[in-house]
């Protein structure tokens, strides 16, 4: 927690941020149509990156003239678990043929030799198709335009067998007009959204889709202003997508969040979308101080967790984690340097870079190593690293501001199809990887870097001792770490059982450059003793010391009963001068007790 000091003024030092890329997240849009705005005999599909940007760009252009007569009645869909693109032809009407398609990921990207035979036919026909990131496909079937409803089915992309369905309701007064028109989406965090019908085209979220004991529904988002075919997701936004047959091709952005459609713009390098997917590489990291122990005046140890995550569907290779240490604390300040991953949370057995050093050798991870994309059956999708360095000639005034930066890319330079993608690190544990859930670590208030105050360092305690004096007294003698900064006073407390505590004495902090404490606790009872010492700053907060144990055999709890026998009154005498409260119960010859 950062304290406040009156009249104090604190200074940053911070860690270089990402610099050398824009983007933590950088879908690639995946357009089945034409080349140009309206070619319906030339279908072929692209790789556009940078889809949203004022540039994007043609990764890939693959035809299909081959496979395929015209772009009418195709679908497209990417699966994350095998990281292919498969195209279905369902124009005949009763059967559904499947090309499946290897670009190449994430090592490259580039069209395959595609053969003109599918690699699937068989008798159900989808309309529409999307997978999810466990490699399930989802289509809708059977629609009753009366009641609003339609199956919503889960089948098998090799033999068209229905593995499960469910009825999907659409909201009243929002049917679509048909769901033979349009396209489904399903984000890598797994929301599902369709535009669908025509005339108008609606957009919709569809919800419970893979549950087995509900069933599915709709909520309607809205009208389209123009008739859509295509829908995708991309850096934490949909784009739907249409063309007019007349010569405009043209998309729309929609802001998940905010539920905001923006305006009409021409479809990207005027190509001609009839169905839509996207592929979204995308990286999340976290950073948390977990522990920090002052060594001497100006010198820290200090523990950092580290957190990655593959927050995208794809594969993402080359992935590595800079941490510049001397870019924060000067290169001539930091030692002691170790890195470690944390038990459990290595699955994918990535290697660690045994040079790191958090200054001129400043990547945690050894080269040309893979993070996976989640699927159902994989927990290799992220690690947590423990970074441990001493830092010294530290300014109690200066907040060090710390970041890790993880990186990595899909594609490949020699075919100019390279993507990088990068996360500067948020400060927390690894809940706070993509606080929104939108499958974007790199928005606004999401890499907030870790800060370090060598001020609030509570006290370190070197030493802490209980000793007995004279049978009747306890000598405590506690040493700490100088010089105290922030520091208030100490609180001595003892206990009988470890559980509850009595304060004995507060000492006031006086000299914050004295290190050693001593207090006698007089006039102490037989048996154990558990003493603490509690260091309290200047703010409230406060620290414990270690807890030690005096075992008391000598103690005088020889307490004095007169008269004896007793008649109408009796006495009791203590050889020692008790504080606080002592508790007397007289039982008669039976054991019931008659005074307490």
């Amino acid at each position: 927690m950062m304290k406040r000091y009156a009249r104090r003024l604190l200074v940053l030092s911070v860690a270089v941020i990402l610099t050398s890329f824009a983007y933590s997240q950088n879908s690639v849009l995946v357009n089945f149509g034409s080349s140009n705005c309206y070619n319906a005999g030339a279908p072929a599909f692209s790789l556009i990156n940078n889809p949203l940007s004022i540039a994007p760009s043609v990764l890939a252009t693959c035809g299909l003239s081959a496979q395929l007569p015209d772009f009418f009645n195709v679908f497209i869909a990417y699966n994350p678990r095998d990281t292919k693109i498969y195209v279905a032809d369902v124009r005949s009407g009763v059967d559904t043929k499947i090309w499946v398609l290897n670009m190449g990921l994430p090592g490259n990207i580039a069209c395959p030799v595609i053969p003109v035979a599918p690699t699937y036919s068989y008798s159900y026909v989808s309309n529409n198709f999307e997978f999810d990131n466990n490699g399930d496909l989802w289509s809708f079937s059977k629609y009753n335009v009366s009641t609003g409803q339609c199956n919503m089915d889960k089948f098998d992309v090799a033999t068209g067998a229905v593995i499960n369905t469910r009825v999907l309701q659409f909201p009243a007064g929002n049917f679509p007009t048909t769901i033979r028109s349009g396209d489904l989406t399903i984000l890598p965090n797994g929301r599902m959204f369709a535009a669908l019908g025509s005339t108008p085209s609606r957009l919709y979220e569809i919800n419970n889709y893979s549950s087995t004991t509900t069933s599915a529904s709709a909520t309607y988002l809205q009208i389209l202003p123009k008739d859509c075919y295509g829908i995708a997701y991309l850096n934490g936004q949909l784009e739907v997508a249409g063309i007019d047959f007349n010569g405009t091709c043209y998309y729309f952005d929609y802001a998940i969040s905010t539920n905001v459609l923006g305006a009409e713009k021409p479809f990207q390098i005027a190509q001609g979308p009839i169905d839509n997917t996207s592929f979204t590489p995308s990286l999340g990291v976290t950073k948390q101080l977990v522990n920090s122990v002052k060594v001497n005046a100006n010198t820290a140890d200090l523990t950092y967790e580290i957190f990655v995550k593959n927050l995208g569907n794809t594969i993402i290779n080359n992935i590595n984690i800079t941490d510049d240490l001397g870019a924060v604390f000067g290169a001539g300040n930091v030692s002691n340097v170790s890195i470690a991953f944390v038990p459990g949370a290595n699955n994918g057995l990535l290697r660690q870079n045994l040079f790191f050093n958090g200054t001129n050798f400043t990547n945690l991870l050894g080269n040309g190593q893979n993070l996976p994309n989640q699927t159902l059956n994989n927990n290799d999708y992220y690690f947590k690293l423990q970074l441990k360095c001493r830092v010294t000639n530290l300014n109690a005034a200066k907040i060090y501001l710390n970041s890790a930066i993880g990186r990595g890319t899909i594609g490949n330079a020699g075919n100019n199809t390279l993507i990088s993608i990068g996360d500067s690190s948020n400060n927390g544990a690894e809940a706070v990887v993509d606080p929104n859930n939108n499958g974007n670590a790199g928005e606004a208030g999401e890499n907030i870097p870790t800060p370090f105050n060598f001020s609030i360092l509570p006290v370190r305690f070197i030493n802490v001792a209980a000793n007995l004096n004279n049978k009747t007294s306890a000598v405590l003698k506690w040493v700490v770490a100088t010089p105290t900064i922030n520091a208030e006073k100490f609180e001595v407390e003892y206990s009988s059982d470890a559980i509850n505590w009595i304060p004995l004495a507060t000492i006031k902090i006086i000299n914050s450059n004295q290190a050693g404490y001593q207090f006698i606790h007089q006039y102490i009872p037989a048996g154990n003793l558990y003493y603490r010492i509690k260091q309290v700053d200047n703010n409230g907060e406060y620290v414990y010391s270690r807890t030690v144990l005096l075992h008391n055999k000598s103690g005088l709890n020889n307490y004095s009963i007169y008269p004896n026998p007793a008649g109408n009154y009796i006495q009791v005498a203590a050889p020692y001068f008790a504080t606080g409260k002592t508790v007397i119960e007289l039982f008669d010859a039976t054991g019931r007790k008659i005074l307490s």
